[in-house]
């Protein structure tokens, strides 16, 4: 089989240059340059509405970042969810999603997903900007776990690691 065809079909089967052979996580390797707001972490691996699964976004500027509008997903198309109006990001700072099943409730503050990530199957998080560009995304299988996460190294900047969940704050 010649190497282009190889290579279409890692690609096809979605397991491209930063996947990890055993279980299918990867960086989505789009890096953060340019960008103002980064996902920053994902933690699959919550346990009830009170201890939900997260997904962080980072604010990379020195000014806020209003958010209105953008909007996240997971692997489903389906689960495109709007931020809503007022969601930003301080200078340098952290916005918690929760992705409780909850339209409204679960966790006090953050802002709330109507769906969950898997760490069962593997999931993904996308950012998209208010025209619907996407803007950040990543992948992770089921080698998550229990007790990390999936967050950049350095923070805001580098690539996708297993990480100490870190919730709000800088990954460690």
């Amino acid at each position: 089989m010649s190497r282009l065809a190889v290579a279409v079909i890692t690609i096809a089967l979605g397991c491209g240059a930063g996947c990890s052979s055993a279980s299918g996580t990867q960086d989505a390797g789009n890096g953060t340059a340019g960008k103002a707001v980064v996902i920053n972490e994902a933690f699959p691996n919550g346990t009830s509405v009170s201890d939900p699964d997260w997904v962080e976004l980072k604010n990379l500027t020195g000014a806020a970042v209003d958010l209105s509008g953008y909007r996240v997903r997971d692997q489903a198309l389906a689960d495109l969810f709007a931020l809503p109006g007022g969601a930003s990001i301080d200078a340098g700072g952290y916005l918690v999603i929760y992705a409780d099943d909850q339209a409204d409730g679960g966790v006090d503050g953050g802002v709330h997903v109507p769906w969950k990530l898997s760490s069962k199957k593997g999931d993904e998080v996308h950012l998209l900007d208010r025209s619907g560009t996407e803007i950040d995304s990543t992948i992770f299988g089921t080698d998550v776990p229990a007790d990390k996460s999936w967050g950049r190294l350095p923070d805001g900047t580098g690539s996708f690691v297993r990480t100490t969940p870190t919730e709000g704050k800088a990954n460690l």
